[in-house]
């Protein structure tokens, strides 16, 4: 497991309403980045505006909201890591501050008298889309030489009346005679292609549907304050001495998810980008497959005789013809739901809004600080 954290600047709260000092900012705050298959995901910690956080200063109401940000951007996870994240806060006593960085360590409010809650929305996600590289099903039902559109007729060779070049079928043709011989009887195409990267935009209406599945937003009281190296609790050595394991407070979690309700939204965003779409070209123009990968299915000999016989046909024919042919056949493609092998790439931000509140019983009067550490792990 890679453990990855980020350190907030000075926390500052105060007691009562003596004049506030200018939250002292002792700590660089830097966002956290990973680099994944092609993407990567950042963590920061932000106020409510977006911009980076370097202190939080609870002033005199001792409340404050602030929000943790997940960013992916065409984000896959390496081999060494999964999907899966946790964030997580530990705090330090506050301190009566003698000076700008200097501390009473004998005069303190506990980490105890502060918790985190969150409110009735503790968790969302936005702009998500996700790569998906579907896998289709073609299916269709071919004409007999006769009835194939004029362009088809052409492309194979076949006069418009379907007559091998405006002549009767030259039985030297063998692959072409012994196709339109067979389509008078058997004609059923079927089978399962890969088709091209789409970038879909699912619509989303829970956060149990994210494709991070957000969870973890419990918060609760700084039972046991840090006394971490580089916070302010580090200088109370006293304190120190056989204090337990710092009480880290979950602020959020989000676990690599295909949800049902995720299924069916990507697979309605998928028809949805797929329709209208020719199924190949040989441009640029977008399609819903490659040409190659719809030659391989349709004609796989294994899948049917039709098959086998076209293939056949097809072989001896232009790019632009066998793209003329399969265009013209009008083939139902329809894309199997995706899984997670399927998504090559997720992007979106992922956000939880804790708010930081303090309870302080009868402190002396004055400006405490000490040090709030948000700690993101991937495992």
């Amino acid at each position: 497991m890679r453990r990855l954290s980020r350190r907030t600047a000075a926390l500052t709260a105060v007691a009562t309403t003596a004049a506030l000092a200018a939250p002292a900012a002792f700590a660089a705050d830097l966002p956290v980045t990973i680099t994944g298959l092609g993407g990567t995901r950042q963590f920061n910690v932000e106020d409510l505006t977006g911009a980076t956080l370097t202190a939080l200063d609870l002033g005199t109401g001792l409340t404050k909201p602030f929000r943790t940000h997940v960013s992916d951007a065409s984000f896959l996870p390496t081999s060494a890591l999964t999907d899966d994240y946790s964030v997580t806060a530990t705090l330090s006593n506050l301190y009566l501050k003698t000076g700008a960085s200097s501390y009473n360590y004998a005069a303190k409010i506990p980490s105890s008298d502060l918790k985190i809650n969150f409110g009735a929305l503790p968790l969302s996600g936005s702009g998500i889309s996700l790569q998906d590289l579907p896998k289709l099903t073609l299916t269709g039902v071919l004409p007999t030489c006769l009835t194939l559109s004029d362009s088809i007729k052409t492309a194979l060779g076949l006069g418009v009346s379907g007559l091998l070049n405006g002549l009767p079928l030259d039985v030297s043709n063998t692959a072409l005679t012994t196709l339109c011989t067979t389509l008078a009887t058997t004609n059923s195409l079927s089978a399962t292609v890969d088709g091209l990267v789409q970038n879909l935009v699912p619509t989303i209406n829970s956060v149990l549907n994210l494709p991070s599945q957000l969870g973890g937003a419990t918060g609760g009281t700084f039972t046991n304050a840090s006394y971490a190296a580089g916070t302010v609790g580090a200088g109370d050595t006293a304190g120190a001495s056989g204090a337990p394991t710092a009480t880290a407070v979950s602020l959020m979690t989000g676990t690599h998810n295909l949800s049902a309700g995720l299924i069916s939204s990507l697979t309605a965003a998928l028809t949805n980008a797929l329709a209208g779409l020719p199924l190949v070209a040989t441009t640029v123009t977008p399609t819903k497959t490659t040409l190659e990968a719809a030659l391989a299915g349709l004609t796989d000999p294994a899948s049917s005789v039709v098959a086998n016989q076209l293939g056949a046909v097809m072989s001896v024919l232009t790019d632009a013809n066998k793209a003329t042919i399969l265009n013209g056949l009008g083939l139902s493609a329809t894309p199997l739901d995706p899984v997670l092998a399927t998504i090559k790439g997720i992007t979106g931000s992922y956000y939880a809004f804790p708010v930081l509140r303090a309870t302080p019983s009868a402190p002396v009067a004055g400006t405490y600080g000490g040090t709030m550490t948000v700690t993101f792990v991937q495992s």
